[in-house]
């Protein structure tokens, strides 16, 4: 699984994958940075099967990969692909010792993950990330996903002609795509926000790093709530010294994040203000918000 902890080189197509479609788009970076090309397609069969282990396939995306490839001037061999959070399950795990980066670090996390998940790892692909050492604590921030799941999407793009060269769930790909961006004040904490119809997470970043994450799942999301509880959380066992900026990006209508008030410090929503994207960037987010992933994988990678 390509997640972002790899630190891949990201190709400038990227693909959105949501449950009922895909949504293309060619990255410009640079000054401004912005968005050449952006469609979304339905897919052929239908939305994925709520609950069910999602798997792609060639039928699925055929369409989006088709007219990405005619719209690029057939220059499309790689791609970055992001997907929806609820497609993955990310955790922060606290460790005795943090793992090393072999078989022997592999088997200790899947040891935690056994303990901590209900139905253990199983049959998933896991990744791991050490977070920073704050307060004698030691984390990794730890993705799982089917493997199945991952396998069929780089699957379904190979037969079309197209290699993944980047592969995350959204919120990481938000995460690590922008912090360098986010980061430039210098030395200062953050909060990082992403709201999807999957659920919501919440990052604090440290230089570029998350000392904290939590997520909670569309049906148990109450930003006010676990505003509160993260802050408690960050002043109390990390004893960080305060946030410096906290930015939100929502995909829902409706609810803004930005008026949550639980913070010390006003929400800031992601747009071309923020990012030094151009001014198209927001009217595109505005009508896919899933956008805000898959530019960040490609700016990210860069």
């Amino acid at each position: 699984m390509k997640l972002p902890f790899f630190g891949s080189v990201a190709p400038p197509h990227v693909f959105c994958l949501l449950d009922e479609g895909v949504t293309y788009a060619r990255v410009r970076p640079g000054s401004p940075a912005g968005f050449e090309e952006s469609r979304h397609f339905p897919y052929p069969g239908g939305p994925f099967a709520p609950g069910a282990p999602v798997r792609v396939t060639r039928e699925a995306l055929s369409e989006a990969v088709r007219a990405a490839r005619a719209l690029s001037g057939g220059k499309l061999s790689r791609a970055s692909v992001v997907y929806p959070d609820a497609w993955a399950r990310i955790l922060p795990v606290e460790l005795e010792t943090l793992p090393t980066a072999d078989d022997a670090g592999r088997e200790m996390v899947n040891w935690k993950l056994k303990k901590l998940l209900p139905a253990g790892p199983g049959d998933v692909a896991v990744v791991w990330r050490a977070m920073p050492v704050v307060s004698e604590e030691k984390r990794v921030l730890v993705a799982t996903a089917h493997r199945e799941t991952m396998e069929s999407i780089e699957s379904a793009f190979e037969e079309l002609g197209v290699r993944v060269g980047y592969l995350a769930p959204a919120s990481l790909a938000i995460l690590e795509g922008l912090s360098s961006i986010l980061s430039a004040g210098g030395g200062k904490d953050y909060g990082l926000l992403h709201r999807s119809a999957g659920g919501t997470t919440f990052f604090i970043v440290r230089d570029r790093d998350a000392i904290f994450f939590r997520q909670r799942p569309a049906d148990d999301d109450d930003p006010e709530r676990e505003a509160r509880l993260s802050l408690s959380y960050y002043a109390e066992k990390l004893k960080g010294p305060g946030l410096s900026a906290v930015y939100v990006h929502d995909e829902l209508s409706g609810r803004p994040l930005e008026k949550v008030v639980a913070f010390p410090i006003a929400p800031v929503a992601l747009s071309s203000r923020v990012l030094g994207a151009d001014p198209d960037f927001d009217a595109r987010v505005a009508s896919q918000p899933e956008l805000m992933a898959g530019f960040a994988a490609v700016v990210g990678g860069r």
